[in-house]
């Protein structure tokens, strides 16, 4: 018990790892499902690529976290720049998506989940700016 405790913080930042190597592995397998070769080029699923570079963020963040437990360093900086990179993917893609599908009348009822991961997508901006922020006058102080 007293080793899982003194490596938990390695174990968890591991997890993230397996997490965005999982999340990459499904966007390629849901990118390989939906490509469709046709005369003169291909079709595919760009929520699949959206899915695969926020993995790919996350997997950064992961390693580097890793990294930065190993040599006692701060990981502030890739944390706001990974996750602020999943928040910007998680809000204006879908929205736009969204916007497009109006733009074109489609029913609302067949685009509502990327309206929602929209306006989770800058919920999740929103809170890291204000983090910074909170973390910024923290340090001034101290």
């Amino acid at each position: 018990m007293k080793q899982l405790k003194k490596n938990s913080e390695l174990i968890k930042r591991c997890l993230i790892i397996l997490l965005a190597v999982v999340l990459m592995a499904a966007a390629i397998t849901l990118f390989s499902l939906s490509l469709e070769v046709y005369e003169g080029g291909f079709d595919a699923d760009m929520d699949s690529i959206v899915m695969f570079f926020c993995g790919v963020a996350l997997l950064v963040y992961g390693i580097y976290s890793v990294y930065a437990l190993k040599k006692g360093l701060s990981v502030q900086t890739i944390y706001y720049g990974s996750f602020g990179a999943i928040s910007v993917l998680m809000g204006f893609y879908p929205l736009g998506v969204f916007f497009k599908a109006m733009a074109k009348h489609k029913p609302f009822i067949e685009n509502q989940e990327y309206l929602y991961i929209g306006i989770l997508g800058i919920v999740m901006i929103v809170y890291l700016i204000f983090s910074y922020i909170s973390e910024q006058r923290e340090e001034t102080q101290a």
